[in-house]
């Protein structure tokens, strides 16, 4: 384990983690099943990246040949069409990873929340995984659910009219972000108008009226940036985790 851990002692751009600001990895579904003794080990040497909401994205978590964990926050991933849109493909909330293991292109990515990050190299992937194939395991499944999320979001944002690409993101967020309440389901994502015509691949304007159009049908309910599907309008399909 020490030879694994050699390349973890944090730099100026890192600090160590605080127990109160982090997801435990207990929770954290690429270290399931690793030794207690072990994983409490990582616990207090996986350096911490810290970002804040609006600043430029940290060198440290660019790197080459590396997968991040995000340990709290929100960041959003974004790649650019064949005629130059940006696209936002996903939003990756506490447990989740991005990776830099074989890229041939840096991800862009944007912190939507203020967020903390372990990056990994994959050196000390590869020690890790030699010494529990079971983290092999979980990581190859915890990148099969980023490509299934991924394939789900082409088929939506194919739909041709903005508000039904509106409508299924909305649907998408809610199943993996929302929180029920007496109303619905709630969206508590911040969101602005141009940030959602990143996710739905369309224009500020096409959102904006997308997004009136749905209030109208009663498909959707908004309170400033804070979006609520009613319950008459939740999909069978989409489960909500209770507040």
């Amino acid at each position: 384990m020490a030879t694994a851990l050699n390349d973890l002692t944090p730099s100026t751009t890192l600090r160590l983690p605080r127990a109160a600001d982090r997801l435990s990895l207990t929770r954290i579904e690429l270290f399931y099943d690793l030794p207690d003794t072990d994983r409490q080990m990582l616990e207090h040497r996986l350096p911490i990246v810290r970002w804040q909401r609006g600043s430029d994205t940290p060198e440290a978590l660019l790197r080459p040949d590396h997968l991040y964990v995000i340990r709290s926050g929100h960041v959003a991933e974004f790649d650019t069409t064949d005629s130059g849109h940006e696209v936002m493909t996903s939003i990756l909330d506490e447990g989740c990873v991005y990776s830099t293991l074989g890229s041939t292109h840096t991800p862009s990515i944007t912190a939507l929340k203020d967020a903390a990050i372990s990056p990994l190299s994959g050196q000390t992937l590869e020690a890790l995984i030699s010494r529990y194939p079971k983290l092999g395991r979980n990581l190859a499944h915890v990148l099969s659910q980023r490509v299934a999320a991924l394939s789900t979001t082409t088929a939506l944002i194919s739909e041709m009219r903005v508000e039904d690409r509106l409508r299924a993101r909305v649907y998408q967020l809610g199943d993996r972000f929302g929180i029920a309440n007496a109303q619905g389901i709630e969206v508590r994502l911040d969101l602005t108008h141009a940030q959602w015509a990143s996710l739905v691949g369309a224009s500020r304007e096409a959102v904006t009226t997308g997004l009136a159009k749905l209030r109208a049908n009663g498909q959707i309910t908004m309170d400033g940036r804070i979006i609520t599907i009613p319950w008459h309008a939740v999909p069978p399909v989409a489960p909500a985790r209770a507040a």
